[in-house]
């Protein structure tokens, strides 16, 4: 009999391991993109591209890495962008194109520090973010994101 008796249920939740493509973007989402590297969190393939986007060409600015984040954007079941308040994220248009060619959203998480949010203005970071993504989870605590992307991948 299926649990709770419910036909069609899942029994196990995340019975198949999500592969989890993490970009850090800008200075902040790099640091923070190096430290869930270190996790040594299982399925998930990390990408910095702490770069400024300033280059008007910023599809090779990303394409310079050998075409591996293309691949692993296609291969990934889950794609991630984080970045933190002030920081450069205009390459964040270019990863959601990469992934919305493939037929796959974008989830951003920005960090935006207790102090800087109670300002409550739309910052660029944010506007740039808002525009580029599907989902959008903002944060105060960098502690998240590792937690959520094991939680989620595993």
């Amino acid at each position: 009999m299926p649990a709770f008796g419910l036909p069609g249920r899942i029994q196990a939740a995340n019975s198949k391991p999500r592969a989890i493509a993490l970009v850090g973007l800008g200075d902040g989402g790099a640091a923070i993109a190096r430290g869930v590297l270190r996790e040594d969190i299982a399925h998930l393939e990390v990408h910095v591209l702490a770069k400024s986007a300033a280059d008007p060409d910023a599809l090779q600015a990303i394409q310079a890495g050998g075409g591996e984040l293309q691949r692993n954007l296609a291969e990934a079941d889950m794609i991630f962008i984080v970045a933190c308040a002030g920081d450069d994220v205009a390459l964040a248009s270019v990863v959601s194109a990469i992934a919305h060619r493939r037929g796959q959203s974008v989830t951003a998480l920005y960090i935006v520090p207790p102090e800087y949010a109670a300002r409550r203005a739309e910052d660029a970071t944010l506007k740039s973010l808002r525009a580029s993504v599907e989902m959008l989870v903002v944060v105060s605590d960098s502690s998240y994101v590792p937690a959520m992307i094991a939680a989620l991948g595993t």
